[in-house]
């Protein structure tokens, strides 16, 4: 049994619903969807054309940086999460703690728009004339480098590109940085951002939602048959909880354990057999020496696809048995859609204003009862509830599995 004295003391969200906590809460707990018409690039050409798109986004309004013109969107979501995050926890940086703060950023898909357009240039233009500024922004760990360059932070910077899982695993990341004295200061974050050549790309693998049926996110409905793609990116600021005390910050929830197993599959498959999630949450449970009749509610991961959403709910039912009847399991992926690797940390997000504000937010759309999803999902309607401890699960294609079990801080 292992119990991190790890705390999240500041919290920034951009995301398609609400940007900035409050009203990202707020917009959960009203059931308000992100889901609309894509409006960032043509979609004319597709059969499908919506997303939860990031709409009236300002960045000026949280970056005080000389030049934002060389930054991609991606870039743009990720450090205005992370300036909301700073100014959340109290956290000043300065020459004399700069070298004791870490960042760890889950990211998969963010620097794709970079390369699109470096090569559109090099074909277009010829390899002369290509700009060399769209080329460092190439690279998966552009973006949390940025967040270093852009607040002064000197100590580790690292990268975590494990799909759907990567927010969580780069908070595993910061946690075992924090365990093992690496930094004292974390700014944990994930981000993922929607670009033509992505949307194309789940398009030709027929992994979205309106191909073969509703244009719909609809978790545990019998009618979800894809994904909504959407956008998103959150930031915490993680500390053990004798250094938040020190500054003063606001504790939202303790970190008590991360359980994590990859069970190869093929690239872009889920093994449906759920093992590998199965032994994350065990593993996680067993870690924090928590016992399943203990957990008051499940963030899940279901994201509107057959057989993600199936697999979770036979696994939650093996794990928790008579317990689940009791134990709400709802999805915010029905309002924010599937934000790949910054979902996982939405989901801790939501987790942390469900248990400050007392109200779990609701599965929305959900319609028609499918037998193999029969949880008690928080149907369209968001519900009062103390919550003490929640689970977070996370998986998707290719074998990552993770879960995360938070607990609300008592003020001593």
């Amino acid at each position: 049994m292992h119990n991190h004295d790890a705390v999240i003391t500041g919290l920034g969200v951009v995301a398609a619903n609400g940007i900035g906590k409050d009203h990202f809460w707020t917009a959960l707990e009203k059931g308000r969807s992100g889901v609309s018409e894509i409006f960032s690039f043509e979609a004319k050409k597709f059969p499908v054309r919506i997303a939860a798109e990031i709409k009236n986004f300002d960045p000026k309004k949280f970056l005080e940086l000389k030049s934002l013109r060389n930054l991609d969107r991606g870039t743009l979501f990720l450090l205005s999460a992370a300036s909301m995050a700073l100014k959340d926890a109290g956290l000043k940086i300065s020459p004399e703690n700069t070298n004791n703060i870490g960042v760890a950023t889950g990211t998969t898909f963010t620097h794709l728009w970079s390369i699109v357009e470096f090569d559109r240039e090099v074909f277009k233009e010829g390899i002369d004339f290509a700009s060399p500024a769209l080329f460092p922004s190439t690279v998966i760990n552009a973006v949390s480098s940025q967040v270093s360059i852009a607040f002064g932070i000197r100590g580790f910077n690292a990268t975590v590109s494990s799909g759907y899982t990567s927010g969580m695993e780069a908070l595993r990341y910061a946690l075992i940085a924090l365990d093992t004295a690496k930094a004292k200061q974390v700014i944990c974050g994930a981000v993922d951002a929607l670009t033509a050549s992505l949307f194309f790309a789940f398009h030709k693998l027929g992994y979205m939602a309106g191909l073969k049926g509703e244009a719909l996110s609809c978790p545990f409905d019998k009618r979800r048959n894809g994904p909504v793609l959407g956008e998103a990116a959150a930031v915490f600021c993680v500390e053990k909880e004798s250094e938040a005390k020190a500054h003063k910050a606001k504790i939202f929830a303790r970190i008590k354990s991360i359980g994590s197993f990859f069970d190869a599959s093929k690239m872009g498959r889920i093994a449906l057999t759920g093992e590998g999630l199965e032994k994350a949450i065990i593993a996680a449970l067993d870690k924090s020496g928590i016992s399943p009749a203990e957990i008051d509610y499940v963030s899940s991961c279901a994201n509107s696809s057959s057989g993600l959403d199936k697999t979770e709910a036979r696994v939650l039912k093996k794990i928790f048995g008579r317990h689940l009847d009791k134990l709400p399991v709802s999805s915010i992926k029905s309002m924010l859609g599937e934000t790949f690797s910054a979902s996982s940390t939405l989901q801790i997000a939501s987790c942390i204003g469900a248990m400050e504000r007392g109200i779990i937010p609701p599965t929305i759309n959900y319609k028609t009862k499918d037998p193999d999803c029969d949880l008690d999902c928080v149907p369209n309607k968001a519900r009062k509830k103390n919550i003490k401890l929640a689970l977070v699960t996370s998986f998707g294609p290719g074998g990552y599995n993770s879960a995360c079990i938070l607990e609300k801080y008592k003020f001593n």
